[in-house]
């Protein structure tokens, strides 16, 4: 059974499904090849949800960007992402009714998102249709920042990097990520 993009994955400048990989600008509309997207936010004393940063990555850039991190940082993700605990989550949702229940709490630490709070979400695609059995998940505040805490000096650097070359922040939100180190999974 096939799922559409979540409109939570659309791009906030255009309002619509990502076109192409940030780093080699392929066409992620053709279906050729699975892609991944991360959206950070930060809550504000209001409550709404401000984006930090939103990017679409294709599967083969992902992966260089993967081997540019240290051997004990991507063994530290892999733990983390690559375990059976996270897969069986993800599949549990996929059988319920995850459309209503993937961004109500992280799904490693199922704590909810507060106030002041950062959150990342995670899907990953193939053309306009969600991958079978990938039901998207919330990263909380609490797993960003031991992700953060477990990376190493030259994975961060790497990272800010990145960061930098694709991501540079609208200066608007540059306040609201001071107090944020640059992750992203």
């Amino acid at each position: 059974m096939s799922q559409q993009i979540p409109k939570e994955f659309y791009s906030d400048s255009e309002d619509r499904p990502f076109r192409q990989c940030k780093v080699c600008e392929c066409d992620l509309s053709t279906g050729e090849v699975p892609y991944s997207i991360e959206k950070a936010y930060k809550r504000s004393e209001e409550g709404e949800d401000v984006t930090l940063f939103e990017v679409a990555i294709c599967l083969p850039c992902a992966e260089k960007q993967a081997n540019k991190m240290s051997v004990a940082s991507r063994k530290y993700l892999a733990s983390i992402m690559g375990n059976q605990s996270f897969f069986e989550k993800r599949q549990a949702m996929w059988k319920d009714d995850w459309q209503s229940q993937w961004k109500k709490q992280c799904i490693f630490s199922e704590e909810q998102v507060q106030v002041h709070d950062e959150y990342h979400i995670v899907g990953h695609f193939q053309g306009d249709q969600l991958l079978p059995q990938q039901t998207p998940f919330l990263i909380g505040q609490s797993v960003i920042e031991e992700i953060q805490e477990h990376l190493s000096p030259e994975t961060k650097e790497e990272l800010d990097r990145f960061g930098d070359q694709f991501l540079g922040p609208d200066p608007t939100i540059r306040a609201l990520m001071e107090d944020s180190q640059f992750v992203m999974v």
